[in-house]
Order: structure tokens, then sequence, then C-alpha cells
């Protein structure tokens, strides 16, 4: 099987999970779904994206306890939120959105945690200098960081391919290493996928330009 028909019939099965997906969420957004099929839905969503979801966490952490403690909260949210699911986006594509936010608020935490009172400078009408020991981005920088997000978003939901918006939503809206996306969307770590995402870059490109660089 040459690379052409391999990266198409990768498309096929991209397609049909994403399809089995919205089928299970649908039993989940069923008020009259019974309570064991819902369960066995939510099981299996978990087992199809568990994985892929733990290795986008651990490349953000490089912790295997807390990438294992926000991929739970992640999935928990989703439960709990499910009916929020709009199913015209890939399910995996909230799930990751639910798991990065969740990263985010755990970086906002740890930064709380780390300001020290020997750092604490106090003054005669009592305020206060705070000094951060945390490397995590200030609120602007979050605030940025989620305003050029939301543009490159737009520029992806506008591509037609299928494929080709779910490749790009793991790599720069998820951030996901090119053998995380091949782990996470059962592809070949090979050539076809580098050039699809460089195609893909040369498209966000043309509908990003008041983006300077797309990384």
């Amino acid at each position: 099987m040459n690379n052409l028909n391999k990266q198409e019939a990768k498309q096929r099965n991209s397609s049909k999970r994403q399809d089995e997906d919205k089928a299970l969420v649908e039993i989940l957004q069923n008020d009259n779904s019974p309570s064991r099929e819902k369960d066995m839905a939510f099981n299996k969503l978990y087992l199809t994206h568990q994985r892929g979801l733990m290795l986008f966490l651990l490349g953000k952490t490089k912790d295997v306890d807390l990438a294992e403690d926000l991929k739970m909260v992640a999935f928990e949210k989703v439960y709990r939120a499910i009916k929020k699911y709009d199913s015209k986006y890939a399910f995996s594509t909230w799930l990751y959105k639910i798991a990065l936010n969740g990263f985010i608020d755990e970086t906002r935490k740890e930064s709380y945690k780390n300001i020290s009172m020997d750092e604490m400078s106090g003054k005669e009408n009592d305020e206060f200098n705070f000094q951060f020991k945390s490397d995590s981005k200030n609120p602007l920088q979050i605030l940025s960081q989620n305003e050029r997000n939301e543009k490159v978003r737009e520029a992806i939901d506008s591509i037609d391919n299928e494929f080709t918006r779910e490749l790009l939503e793991n790599r720069f809206l998820h951030e996901m290493s090119f053998e995380q996306i091949a782990e996470h969307m059962c592809i070949e770590n090979n050539s076809t996928l580098r050039v699809t995402i460089r195609r893909g870059k040369k498209i966000l490109a043309e509908r990003l330009k008041d983006i300077e660089k797309i990384y």
C-alpha cells in the first residue's frame, strides 16, 4: 500500500472514530438513555482517548502523577458538562480544550503557592510588592495566547478536509508533537504526516496574515 492509500485509510479511520464518538455522546446527552448504557458509552470514550490525552498532558507537565490527575479531572468535567458539547467539533477537540484549561488553572494555583512571605517588602501605608517565583504565564500572556488560539481555531474550521483539520488542531491548538499525533490518530510516524501538516501550515498562513508566526 502506497503512502497515498495509507493516508486515505487513516482519514477514513479518523472520520469513523469521530462518528463513533458522536454516537456515544448522543447516548450520554439523551435523558432517556438507561444508566447502564450511559456508563458503557462513557467508558468507551475514555478507553478511546485516555492514552492520547495522557501523552498530551505529560508533554505539558513533565510529571506523570500530575498528568494522570489532570486527565481524570478532565474526564470528570466532560461527564458533568456533556450536554454542552457541540457536535460540529470533534469530541477530541472539546476534550483537549477542557484538559488544557485544567492545566492552565493548575499552573495558576501553583503560582500562588510559590509566593514567598520573605519576598514581600512592607511599606508604611501597608502596601506590598509581590514577587512570584513561578515561570508560568501571567494573565495578559494567557489572554493573548487564547485570542491567538481563537483565530487559529477559526482558520482551521474553515478547512474542508476533516483529516487535515484534526491534524492541525492537534499540532497548533493542542501543541502535540508529531509522535503524539501519530499515536493519538493511529498514524504511522512518517513523512506523509509531516507533509500534510506542512501543507496545512501554508493554508493557515494565508488565512492568518495578522499572526506573525505559526509555531
